[in-house]
């Protein structure tokens, strides 16, 4: 799957600036890592129905619903279930357009480490407003969502953040099997895909009803 710095940089092309919450919610779903790394409850938060298969876009539409009226409580939720989603969508189009082409190298486990990582503060160096996104990450709000405790997502996102901030975790070799222009066409097209999806499902009048709701409160 992909590591942070895809689904941030995804989620900046749903939305021109991010929100704090639309970044930390597209970081959430994999901070199940910090309880454990079983396979059955990383598909859990992942919303996976069944082993080794991912949701559906109906089924991701029918989460949505049924979860976005949460956010008349703290407006800031919407994002958050905008990014969660948003990340389970990326996963789903990474396995199949990205990750195939690992599975049969022989050190795909290996080279795939690499590359991710490499990418990872590729991303952070070359990538308009990259450094900004982790500012706005450390103030993101969490929530209880996919089951995952908001505890959890704050343990998550300091460990993610103290990595990246550690210039010494990039990998001194080159990228293997991807290249920086491969990974910008991914991330472009996925984020145009779902942010197709996002207004057939009316999210973005949803956001700005929310925002408008948020201002009247204040």
């Amino acid at each position: 799957m992909p590591w942070p710095m895809v689904h941030f940089a995804i989620a900046s092309e749903l939305i021109s600036e991010p929100s704090p919450e639309l970044l930390l919610g597209s970081l959430a779903p994999d901070s199940i890592h910090v309880r454990t790394n079983l396979r059955t409850e990383k598909a859990r938060t992942h919303l996976m129905p069944e082993a080794g298969r991912f949701a559906t876009d109906e089924e991701l539409k029918g989460f949505f619903e049924s979860n976005k009226k949460l956010a008349y409580s703290d407006p800031k939720f919407l994002q958050y279930l905008c990014g969660y989603i948003a990340h389970i969508y990326t996963d789903r189009a990474w396995t199949f357009d990205i990750y195939p082409a690992y599975e049969v190298h022989p050190n795909g486990r290996s080279v795939y480490t690499q590359d991710v990582t490499k990418l990872e503060f590729m991303i952070l160096r070359n990538w308009n407003r990259a450094n900004d996104w982790l500012n706005e990450l450390n103030v993101g709000r969490a929530f209880d969502l996919g089951g995952l405790l908001e505890s959890e997502v704050y343990q998550y996102r300091e460990e993610k953040l103290e990595f990246l901030v550690n210039p010494d975790n990039e990998p001194l070799g080159d990228l293997n099997m991807l290249s920086m222009e491969a990974m910008e066409e991914f991330i472009h097209k996925t984020a145009l895909a779902l942010k197709e999806l996002y207004t057939s499902w009316n999210v973005y009048e949803d956001l700005r009803s929310n925002e408008g709701t948020a201002q009247m409160r204040l």
